[in-house]
């Protein structure tokens, strides 16, 4: 995905139509997942259905999401969808050539998706942080860039095999952020 906001340039406006609070949430959600609209309206249930509609249409246009299959449903077309992952996949070239800017987006719409999550989460009939293993918390490392790298790397292979829908699991998130402190 180029991250370059420049609308002369082409996939800028991929950036611009993702990083929409709404349509943020739409793509998580829908990350590893084939999901209808009604199936998404029910598990983003604070956002309107028409609205829910149009971000989805818009995310389809802009080649974010695919529809993967089309059924008759009481005289409509009923679309599943799911998320291109290679449209929401910042390459290193396109991080590396992000300004200052671009990253203060890209990382308060990360988080603003991240809050919205966990609100809907806590917000859900049933929800036992403790029995579901709910855990958030910072740890302060020491390392050079290129260790920084390496962990990333390593955490990223460490849960490939679980995404995998098998056995009893249930669809839980990991948000990972490594940044530097200020230097002193």
């Amino acid at each position: 995905m180029t991250i370059n906001a420049d609308p002369a340039r082409p996939g800028a406006g991929i950036v611009e139509t993702v990083l929409h609070p709404v349509r943020l949430r739409i793509v998580h959600a829908l990350m590893d997942r084939e999901l209808t609209a009604r199936q998404l309206g029910a598990e983003l249930g604070d956002i309107p259905q028409a609205s829910l509609y149009r971000h989805v249409g818009r995310l389809v246009d802009a080649g974010v999401l695919r529809v993967t299959r089309e059924e008759r449903v009481r005289g409509g077309t009923q679309r599943t969808y799911t998320v291109v992952e290679s449209a929401v996949a910042l390459g290193p070239h396109a991080f590396a050539a992000a300004s200052s800017a671009d990253h203060q987006r890209y990382f308060a719409a990360f988080v603003g998706a991240l809050v919205a999550g966990f609100e809907q989460y806590l917000r859900s009939t049933g929800a036992e942080p403790t029995r579901d293993g709910l855990v958030y918390q910072q740890i302060p490392v020491w390392v050079t860039p290129a260790e920084s790298r390496r962990l990333a790397a390593t955490i990223t292979d460490l849960l490939h095999p679980l995404r995998a829908r098998t056995g009893g699991r249930r669809r839980t998130t990991f948000a990972m952020v490594l940044h530097p402190d200020p230097a002193t």
